[in-house]
């Protein structure tokens, strides 16, 4: 495979043998592939484990196996009328119709793609690849909770890839002329992601960091294409002004409906500050004082402001440092990298393939290991399913809704159960419930899961609903009938006399 690769760039460069390659470009092309391989192999190892992200990746496929409206699965807000991400559910929808694979391949086809999308983009810009390697290699190493997110199967990896794109392209727009190719990329990049993922407002915080670089050149062209993507991906929804006003709704009601942070879904509440990566920054900052080649120019850019920025924003919210911050941070460490390995390892060493190697198999073994558990833990988990004779007669019948205050019981069960004719009381975001309900839930979060805080709901109930709580024991709600389906998982109903 590898041959016949340098045999057709040969042949695009006159030469006729595989000893006619130039060494640098010989020795590129086999870095280029164990960095390929290396990132294949991580990822189709992960999901030989059988993993299946927990959380919204789960939602997605089924929300495209299911062909329905959120409206038709979940009990909304009048104004929640569309799909935030629809260019993502689109092209799951295309996949699942033309492919006829099962779900559980679909959430293959998520992770697999979307972390080889975010580790790929790298190898269009560097001259010495295994940077990124060692850059992802030390973010595992150091905290690999937020850099397993990439992992998740979720739109917001093609945003962070994007800031990648970005990290890398920047310094060309610099330049005069002006580099049309990379904009344009960048612009519909920029609109592929407004339209997969839905924050499309969060792009003019590199913007921001731009401006306080003082790259007016560079944040300007950035900038131009940042509002035309936006424009591009606002209009590829089908619905703009219907889009603009539901995701700005739905931002300023997931984080003022609250009284404590607890009562946010995690991602949406502060960090604890990454205190292991702070000092690995400082490590890379005491690493260039000491070889004596401190320059503000070269550490006060963009992406490290970006990178900053973020980490101070993520104690408000967490998800600005790990979707902004992180990659900003894996950007601006590889070039740090590279530029001391041009220095330090001529171009033509050999030893730039041993180096890749080493790095790429200690890699491999760090996220590959299945530590404390975290490929495995799905496995034996069980999930309310129409399948289940048992569970069957005691779920929502038709038209019923399904009352619940835990997103990972909608999560596992919609997975489950993607064409069942009931609703979900709570789905993927507390905000986009219906007010009173809303009340309930931050009622129920705020008593930590106190029985008598679901005696709204149980008031609320009809022969075809289901209640459902988390319980060790039986819940002493006597107006309810109950059953065990799962262990802790107790289904209520009322009684059928």
């Amino acid at each position: 495979m590898i041959e016949t690769h340098i045999r057709k760039l040969n042949i695009l460069n006159g030469s006729k043998d595989l000893k006619d390659i130039p060494k640098p470009r010989y020795l590129l092309i086999l870095i280029v592939c164990i960095y390929t391989a290396v990132i294949l192999l991580i990822s189709f190892k992960v999901m030989s484990y059988g993993f299946i992200p927990f959380d919204d990746a789960m939602r997605h496929v089924a929300k495209a196996v299911s062909g329905k409206n959120w409206t038709e699965i979940l009990v909304l807000r009048p104004e929640i009328k569309m799909d935030s991400h629809t260019g993502w559910h689109k092209i799951l929808e295309f996949i699942y119709q033309t492919s006829g694979c099962d779900k559980d391949s679909l959430i293959v086809f998520s992770v697999v793609s979307l972390f080889f999308f975010f580790c790929m983009i790298p190898l269009f810009f560097l001259k010495r690849p295994e940077a990124w390697l060692i850059s992802v290699l030390i973010y595992s190493v150091a905290h690999f909770e937020t850099l397993g997110r990439i992992f998740f199967g979720r739109p917001y990896i093609f945003t962070m890839a994007v800031v990648v794109f970005l990290g890398f392209v920047w310094p060309r727009f610099k330049s005069k002329p002006l580099p049309w190719r990379p904009a344009i990329i960048l612009t519909v990049l920029i609109a592929l992601s407004t339209w997969i993922h839905c924050l499309w407002y969060m792009f003019a915080l590199p913007v921001v960091c731009f401006l306080l670089a003082r790259e007016w050149r560079a944040g300007f062209v950035v900038a131009i294409c940042t509002l035309v993507g936006v424009l591009i991906g606002m209009m590829m929804t089908g619905s703009p002004i219907q889009f603009i006003e539901q995701t700005l709704r739905h931002f300023f009601h997931s984080f003022g409906e609250h009284t404590l942070s607890r009562q946010l879904v995690p991602e949406f509440r502060p960090f604890d500050g990454e205190m292991i990566m702070v000092m690995v920054v400082m490590g890379f900052l005491g690493w260039r004082a000491i070889r004596k080649e401190w320059n503000l120019n070269n550490i006060i850019t963009p992406m490290f402001i970006l990178a900053v920025v973020s980490w101070a924003l993520g104690f408000l919210v967490a998800r600005v440092w790990t979707d902004w911050g992180v990659p900003a941070l894996l950007v601006w460490m590889t070039l740090e990298l590279e530029e001391y390995l041009k220095r330090s390892m001529d171009s033509l060493s050999f030893n730039r393939v041993w180096l890749a190697v080493s790095v790429a198999c200690v890699l491999f073994l760090s996220i590959s290991s299945d530590y404390n558990s975290r490929w495995t833990q799905n496995i034996p988990m069980e999930y309310l399913s129409l399948d289940n004779p048992k569970h069957k007669e005691w779920l929502p019948g038709k038209g019923g809704i399904f009352y619940h205050s835990n997103m990972f019981i909608f999560y596992q069960t919609f997975y489950a159960n993607p064409n069942a004719n009931w609703r979900y009381i709570l789905g993927f975001e507390p905000s986009m419930m219906p007010q009173e309900d809303l009340a309930i839930l931050r009622n129920i979060q705020f008593l930590n899961g106190s029985i008598r805080a679901y005696e709204p709901w149980v008031k609320k109930m009809r022969p075809e609903d289901r209640l459902v709580v988390n319980s060790m024991s039986i819940p002493p709600i006597k107006e309810l009938e109950w059953y065990n389906a799962i262990q802790y998982i107790w289904i209520g109903r009322l009684p059928k006399n």
